[in-house]
């Protein structure tokens, strides 16, 4: 019994650890190249919401007392905050359907209104 919950934890570390990785997936447009790009800020964020979720879930199954769980949760939480570190300098454009990055620097831009 204890095996299989320790199995089943690390597939759910993996699937948190996943979700983290299409995380940084999600706004590689944005921040790497300059231009007008779809703001994908808020969805990453769910992602990451999420995947703190599924984490919480992956220590619970392994046990309060398993040191591999919480270095497991440890490892993600320092991913997940290195992409809240990156994600940071766009979250002010959550409400704007576009992101323009000219000069490091992010402008939020909606689309529609442009288009009226």
């Amino acid at each position: 019994m204890r095996v299989a919950r320790g199995c089943a934890a690390a597939v759910v570390f993996a699937f948190a650890a996943l979700i983290v990785l299409f995380s940084f997936g999600g706004t590689v447009e944005m921040e790497s190249f300059p231009g007008l790009h779809d703001n994908m800020a808020p969805v990453v964020v769910g992602m990451l919401v999420f995947a703190a979720l599924v984490a919480a879930g992956g220590v619970a199954l392994a046990g309060r007392r398993s040191y591999a769980g919480w270095t497991a949760a440890a490892c993600l939480l320092a991913l997940m905050a290195l992409r809240m570190w990156t994600l940071a300098p766009m979250l002010h454009c959550w409400s704007y359907d576009s992101v323009g990055r000219h000069d490091g620097a992010y402008h939020c831009v909606n689309r529609n209104a442009m288009r009226l």
